[in-house]
């Protein structure tokens, strides 16, 4: 059964997108300038309003779809997470093919208690987000002990092969 996210998270998404979208809408103030001045288009201003608004209401929508499309779960073979805004992105990860986890926190997830899970395996990263500590604590520690399990089992499958060169 998928699990869905603390309500911290849709804040923490929140968040996120208004300073993207504040620092984006610097960034196509200034280039509409530029454009204006130096290039002498003449540019409506009514034209940089639309297109700020309607980059605003998408900045100010995606972290309630991303909220609701957000869902990971744990089985006893795989890890699956799902989540997308425009697009929904599914990732499966085989458990016997994890290779390290690690918990990442950023500055805004410590101010929000959240931090992420990211799992490695031969493929590339992973990564869970939006996790309250203490539930990715127990699923680091969780991962953890089922990569070390696959790890004895597979040397004591390789020490028992009568075939290995000794």
């Amino acid at each position: 059964m998928y699990e869905k996210l603390n309500k911290k998270a849709r804040s923490l998404m929140l968040v996120n997108e208004i300073l993207l979208g504040g620092i984006l809408t610097l960034v196509f103030i200034g280039g509409w300038f530029f454009l204006k001045n130096v290039v002498e288009v003449s540019l409506s201003s009514l034209w940089l309003v639309l297109i700020l608004i309607f980059c605003w209401g998408l900045s100010l929508l995606a972290p309630f779809v991303r909220y609701e499309r957000y869902r990971y779960r744990f089985t006893d073979e795989e890890i699956d997470i799902r989540e997308g805004f425009l697009s929904i992105e599914r990732n499966i990860v085989p458990i016997e093919r994890l290779h390290k986890v690690a918990m990442v926190s950023g500055p805004l997830d410590r101010i929000f208690g959240l931090t992420k899970v990211i799992v490695t395996t031969a493929g590339g990263d992973v990564t869970i987000r939006f996790l309250e500590m203490e539930r990715a604590e127990a699923i680091v520690e969780n991962l953890k002990k089922r990569i070390n399990s696959y790890a004895i089992k597979s040397r004591n499958t390789v020490d028992e092969n009568p075939f290995s060169a000794e």
